[in-house]
């Protein structure tokens, strides 16, 4: 079985796309798998899928034009098999505000939300604004008053937008392969937020695994990680974050394709099914066998 791992993409998250693909490409090697790297670019994002020779697309692109359900669909057009999510559940998932709404559909609570007409009336602050779909912390303001978060929505453009009361609470997040939860970490910014600059800066975080809650929260975020991957119709890995305010969690957002580097977040907590880096991406390839 020949694999071609493609990475990059045109999205804000290329950079962290790279990473990801290039410590999954090196895992298959070490693990003696027939397979290569694509890194995709605005000259060959469509050229590539159709020009290379491939019998698994092994897909380590994050945000649009690579999460977001468009080359999933573009695969299944060639009848080429990948990895992941397919076309829906990839597209829903990538809509921040969508999975909201599922998520609460099913139980899960989630702050509370707000749109561009609302904002007139909003009276309690801090409000988060992000894109409702990036990811990587792309794009996103926390506003204290009413002129930031015009500010903020101005900046944004066009832009599908989350507007959201911000809730200070522990920041966890929980991994999911094939529907099995890996346990919950939590997530502490040594400066302000847990934004880009937080997460891909070396010493600027710290991550606690498992984390140091309650017995009852615990197990509480492994099943609503589970709940939302199982009724979103994911495959393959997943990673939901969750906010603890109170003993009680408010989903954020799940990501359909997580940072999968050495030192990201869901191989951290694999660690702790005792799984290494090596037998999440084995995991991954086997069942295609």
């Amino acid at each position: 079985m020949k694999i071609a791992v493609f990475m990059g993409g045109i999205s804000s998250e290329k950079e962290v796309s790279v990473r990801t693909g290039t410590a999954i490409l090196n895992s298959l090697l070490r693990q003696g798998y027939d397979a290569y790297g694509v890194v995709l670019d605005k000259n060959n994002l469509l050229s590539a899928f159709i020009d290379n020779e491939y019998d698994l697309a092994y897909l380590a692109l994050h945000g649009e034009y690579g999460e977001d359900g468009r080359i999933q669909g573009l695969l299944d057009i060639l009848g080429k098999k990948y990895t992941g999510s397919g076309v829906t559940s990839s597209a829903v998932s990538m809509d921040k505000d969508l999975t909201k709404k599922i998520a609460q559909s099913v139980g899960v609570s989630v702050a509370r939300s707000y749109t561009r007409n609302d904002i007139d009336n909003i009276v309690e602050f801090p409000i988060v604004v992000k894109p409702s779909t990036e990811g990587s912390t792309v794009g996103l303001y926390v506003c204290h008053n009413k002129e930031e978060l015009k500010e903020a929505i101005k900046n944004s453009g066009d832009k599908d937008l989350v507007i959201e009361e911000f809730i200070k609470g522990e920041e966890l997040t929980v991994g999911v392969i094939e529907g099995e939860a890996l346990g919950v970490l939590k997530i502490t910014p040594k400066i302000g937020l847990y934004d880009y600059k937080s997460k891909y800066t070396v010493g600027m975080t710290e991550y606690e695994y498992p984390a140091k809650i309650s017995e009852k929260a615990y197990q509480e975020a492994m099943e609503y990680a589970t709940i939302i991957h199982n009724s979103l119709k994911m495959k393959g890995i997943s990673r939901s974050d969750f906010i603890l305010k109170d003993e009680k969690l408010y989903f954020l957002e799940v990501n359909s394709c997580p940072g999968m580097t050495e030192t990201s977040l869901v191989p951290k907590l694999a660690t702790l099914k005792g799984y290494t880096f090596d037998d999440l991406t084995r995991k991954i390839v086997e069942k295609f066998k």
